[in-house]
């Protein structure tokens, strides 16, 4: 008796970069690259004889590139390297939110300084106010150690046995110094360099495979055509269609060529993100020459023929696309949840023991069907499971991979050796993914077909531009990457009520900026619903932490340029959201823009951070009506200047600035979203309120006697 076993880890993290500054907003991928990229790689090479499949997602692959060169900035990183006596208020806010992001079982709980600090701060992140922050509760060598246990908890178990400082700093527990704190950042980047070599290395010996799925992890039938989600769920309410098998198309070649530009050598197969496949999804790939996909045991049991027996999964299959046919595997569903979901809870014996019993259930049930050596696909996340695991997945792994190693009935191989040569044919490939066999997922949701509704708009504005020829190319070309990176799944895995994240808005945030300069690059305004969070999520996030204060009387500056306290009573302001909310922003040229009306003019006072010579300054109002206008002017020494007729100010020490309600087409009464831009030439610098609009009135006659009513 004898069976062979495939197994494929899937690494991935969306596009976490800001569009407009590229600056990373969230860790995860310098930090995972110090946990599972490294030690998935390093004990494989512990165990040569064990072959394996390893998928890695462009869009992650990019952001190693750029963070192993160096050029990818990161506001986490940025955080981490601020000597503690130095962080403002808004830092160490930032910092006590965000900075025990961490398993708290496996990763805070083992340093006994990390738990002693998440006591002390609690369990709820939002108790965090930087205007109310303790300095005798929080001092500077509390900010210190939280950095570095942040930064250290991150750290995998081979960091910790291949690099002295890492064991070091774990065995001192506490009172770091900024020396320990900048040796562990540089040794963190040390590992993100490794990190590509490495995988090449073994990819190279021939003990891995790399393989790839579409550039920014799509759901790609519902780009071919999103009305194959009701072929699962025949009754769900779908949002207006999308079908544009052209840009699947262009997910499928542009991963291709980056994984070869990274790997040295093009890939045969694909993990297509969540496993979904459709036949027209299918067509496309094999058309790219994709030779192999890997998808789910619940696709095979819907489509045709389906099997009549539990061991007919455990056979290569292919099927016919219409251009040629392409090699299909499906992943035993039980057994690859149990290594990402419940082994965790297990002793590495007891795993491991449980999982050899099921490889034999396997190697029976595949034998019971005809099959002489059967093939068992195991395919699940290769990242996030391990900060579950106690030793970060270290004794798992280990006693798995020698498992397989010792018993000589079974046999490791890469897909590609796999499904070489095909045993079954399926006349029909059922549309779905790993989830529930559907798309519900991604679509479907109130929420979700918001956002698809909102994709499809900004790309048929796009689309009209590139028809007419009327856009630079280069900026044409910008505008349809930032589409493709909007067309990602992570954004919609968010949306609707399936799943819980501290970071919701940042997620929304990220797709909504996304289309909202793919829209401008085009000289469109962006639809108005992108001025507001999506979902409920994101919008209760955003409102615990609103930097914003709304005006309560009418004003009458002087527009001198010059600090003026009673002028501006009454005014409301908006604050720069350094350190707020869910989200984090290194510092920005404006600290924060006061803002308020008399009964002609809507009056901006401009804090700088820094200089704001050379900044252009564009303020969006949108009303209920449907109107969005733009006004923009440039600060230059002493002056403003604006196109717009009516515009005035001055850019003293505290510009002061005069856009008439006229140009901005708002009225008395006006329910209207306003949102304040900075760019220095073409690159946004700054956005007030970063994620959301400020919803307000416009003043009319009643407004001073009913104060400010919203």
């Amino acid at each position: 008796m004898s069976l062979t076993v495939a197994l494929l880890w899937h690494m991935h993290q969306p596009m976490y970069t800001d569009p407009a500054t590229g600056e990373a907003i969230l860790p995860w991928v310098r930090l995972h690259a110090t946990h599972a990229y490294t030690d998935m790689a390093r004990m494989l090479e512990r165990h040569p004889r064990i072959r394996a499949t390893v998928n890695f997602v462009p869009s992650l692959v990019e952001q190693l590139e750029a963070a192993a060169a160096g050029t990818l900035r990161e506001r986490f990183l940025e955080l981490s390297r601020r000597p503690a006596r130095a962080l403002s208020p808004a830092d160490r806010a930032a910092v006590l939110r965000q900075f025990f992001l961490a398993d708290r079982e496996r990763s805070i709980r083992p340093l006994p300084r990390y738990q002693e600090l998440f006591d002390r701060r609690g369990a709820d992140p939002d108790r965090i106010d930087p205007d109310r922050i303790d300095s005798a509760a929080f001092s500077d060598a509390d900010l210190l150690d939280l950095q570095v246990l942040f930064n250290l908890a991150w750290m995998g178990f081979s960091a910790r046995a291949e690099e002295p400082l890492v064991a070091r700093l774990v065995a001192q527990g506490r009172d770091y110094s900024e020396d320990d704190k900048r040796a562990l950042l540089d040794v963190q980047q040390r590992l993100v360099e490794r990190v590509i070599p490495l995988w090449r290395k073994l990819s190279d010996s021939g003990q891995v495979e790399l393989s790839t799925t579409p550039y920014f992890h799509p759901i790609l039938p519902l780009l071919c055509d999103s009305d194959s989600a009701r072929r699962a769920l025949p009754q769900a309410v779908l949002p207006t269609r999308f079908a544009h098998p052209e840009d699947a198309r262009a997910q499928v070649r542009l991963a291709l060529e980056r994984h070869e530009k990274a790997f040295g050598r093009r890939p045969r197969g694909m993990w297509p993100a969540e496993g979904s496949v459709s036949a027209e999804a299918l067509q496309v790939l094999a058309e790219e020459g994709v030779q192999w996909v890997a998808t789910d045991e619940g696709i095979l049991e819907r489509s045709s023929p389906a099997p009549s027996a539990r061991g007919e999964l455990y056979r290569p299959y292919a099927f016919d696309t219409g251009a040629r046919p392409i090699a299909l595997a499906f992943r035993d569903r039980a057994l690859s949840d149990r290594i990402g979901f419940t082994y965790a809870r297990a002793t590495p014996q007891d795993a491991v023991a449980d999982l050899l019993a099921f490889v034999r259930r396997a190697e029976a049930d595949g034998q019971r069907a005809g099959i002489e050596r059967p093939l068992l696909t195991v395919v699940l996340d290769g990242e996030n499971a391990w900060e579950h695991y106690q030793g970060h997945g270290e004794a798992f792994l280990d006693a798995f991979y020698g498992a397989l190693e010792n018993d000589p009935a079974v046999t490791t191989t890469t897909f590609s050796q796999a499904l070489s040569h095909p045993v079954a044919r399926l006349d029909r490939v059922h549309s779905g993914s790993w989830i529930e066999s559907s798309f519900r997922i991604w679509i479907g949701h109130p929420e979700e077909n918001l956002a698809w509704e909102l994709l499809g708009a900004v790309r048929q504005l796009l689309q009209r531009h590139e028809e007419a020829a009327d856009v630079a190319p280069e900026d044409l070309a910008r505008a349809r990457r930032l589409l493709y990176s909007a067309e990602g799944s992570d954004w919609f895995w968010w949306y609707g009520d399936d799943f819980e994240t501290e970071n919701a808005a940042e997620f929304d945030l990220l797709f909504r900026d996304r289309l909202a300069l793919a829209a401008s690059l085009v000289g469109e305004p962006a639809p108005p619903r992108l001025s507001q969070p999506l979902s409920a999520r994101a919008r209760r996030q955003r409102l615990r932490h609103v930097p914003v204060v709304l005006p309560t009387a009418l004003v009458h500056p002087a527009l001198d340029g010059r600090e003026t306290f009673a002028e501006w009573l009454g005014a409301g302001h908006v604050d720069a959201e350094t350190g707020r909310g869910a989200m984090y922003q290194a510092s920005g040229p404006v600290e924060r823009i006061d803002f308020g009306f008399d009964e002609d003019c809507l009056y901006l006072r401009l804090h700088p951070a820094s200089s704001l010579a050379g900044l252009r300054l564009i303020a969006s109002a949108r009303t209920l009506r449907g109107t969005a206008t733009e006004v923009a002017f440039d600060l230059e020494d002493g002056r403003v200047e604006s196109a717009t007729a009516g515009v005035r100010g001055r850019a003293g020490s505290l510009p002061e600035i005069a856009l008439p309600l006229a140009a901005l087409d708002l009225r008395p009464g006006d329910r209207a979203d306003l949102s304040f831009r900075l760019f220095r030439e073409a690159t946004e610098v700054e956005r007030l309120p970063r994620a959301a609009a400020l919803s307000l009135l416009v003043p009319d006659a009643d407004f001073e006697r009913r104060h400010w009513f919203v």
